[in-house]
């Protein structure tokens, strides 16, 4: 009896298992939830993920080691090491090139575009994608698009900034006196949509309006109006760099 007794004292305890359950059972009808809010294209956005994936494979080190940016094949230069510049200009055309990509497969090409500067990456969105004439209201088509750059900037911790901008048609509402007000109102929304993303910091982001003053285009045609009615999100850089080095980091 004694022995009996001893050896069922030493069966294992699984009142863990009990907890553990609770646990996932939550977890999945999180993952429930968060799926049915969802109105992204999961595959195509799931697909985009796994390309970001496998362009960063150097990991959290790479805005300092650089590692993942070397092509296959090619030892690194220990005696001239990539700078911290030249890393971020290299990130950022990877960056670029992932989300024209995305961008394509979502039929946006014609509305969105992306630029790298000596500021950082630019992408560029046309009035027609996301506003109507003299609104700033976002259309409901257009938030997925930025429901999905929410997304992307999450993965980010570069400070962005979001700016408006108008053709030289005069606007005068009781809303919008000028084209000042339309451009920063059209900023603000487009910060302020992105934001409800929990997982992007405020303290990261700003506004700016800058009317009609910095056209991309001539205002004299239709065309070019059309072109300089954008909104422009730009991901700052942490290492500064000149134009002549961008060129020659792509060479």
């Amino acid at each position: 009896m004694a022995r009996m007794k001893k050896k069922h004292e030493e069966h294992m305890d699984e009142t863990w298992l009990i907890p553990y359950s609770d646990m996932l059972t939550l977890l999945l009808a999180l993952f429930i939830v968060l799926f049915a809010m969802s109105q992204v294209d999961q595959q195509k956005f799931q697909e985009f993920k796994q390309m970001l994936q496998s362009l960063f494979a150097g990991g959290p080190g790479i805005m300092t080691t650089g590692e993942g940016l070397i092509e296959e094949g090619k030892k690194p230069n220990m005696e001239n090491p990539p700078t911290s510049s030249l890393i971020e200009t290299q990130k950022l055309e990877q960056y670029k090139e992932a989300l024209d990509r995305y961008f394509k497969e979502q039929g946006l090409q014609s509305y969105i575009t992306t630029a790298v500067t000596a500021k950082g990456l630019q992408i560029t969105i046309q009035e027609l994608a996301l506003f109507d004439s003299g609104k700033a209201d976002i259309r409901p088509e257009a938030e997925p698009v930025l429901r999905d750059l929410s997304v992307i900037l999450a993965g980010l911790d570069n400070e962005v900034q979001i700016s408006g901008h108008t053709d030289n048609l005069p606007i005068h509402t009781p809303e919008f006196p000028s084209n000042w007000e339309l451009s920063t109102q059209r900023a603000l929304n487009v910060m302020k949509f992105m934001l409800q993303n929990p997982d992007l910091d405020p303290a990261r982001f700003s506004v700016v309006g800058y009317g009609e003053y910095r056209p991309r285009a001539n205002n004299a045609t239709v065309e070019g109006r059309a072109l300089n009615r954008r909104v422009e999100l730009l991901i700052l850089r942490k290492y500064p760099v000149s134009s002549e080095m961008i060129k020659q980091s792509l060479e």
